[in-house]
């Protein structure tokens, strides 16, 4: 996978936090950072899919009217 590289600026206390949670895993601190952004990223999915799933279950019978379709 392709690299991008960016930059970021935080206060001194949060980039020794930063150094110190990569060395504890034995990582860089950019895939510190990469593996918080993307544990974040999967949270939100997983919260928005139960969403829908709730949404399916207690609105897909009208959701199917509307569109003039029926579940099976």
């Amino acid at each position: 996978m392709a690299k991008t590289q960016i930059n970021i600026r935080m206060d001194d206390e949060t980039a020794e936090m930063a150094r110190q949670a990569a060395a504890t895993r034995r990582i860089a601190v950019n895939e510190y950072v990469e593996q918080l952004i993307r544990n974040d990223n999967e949270h939100l999915r997983e919260k928005f899919m139960e969403g829908a799933r709730h949404v399916l279950e207690e609105y897909g019978d009208l959701i199917d009217e509307i569109s003039g379709e029926r579940r099976t």
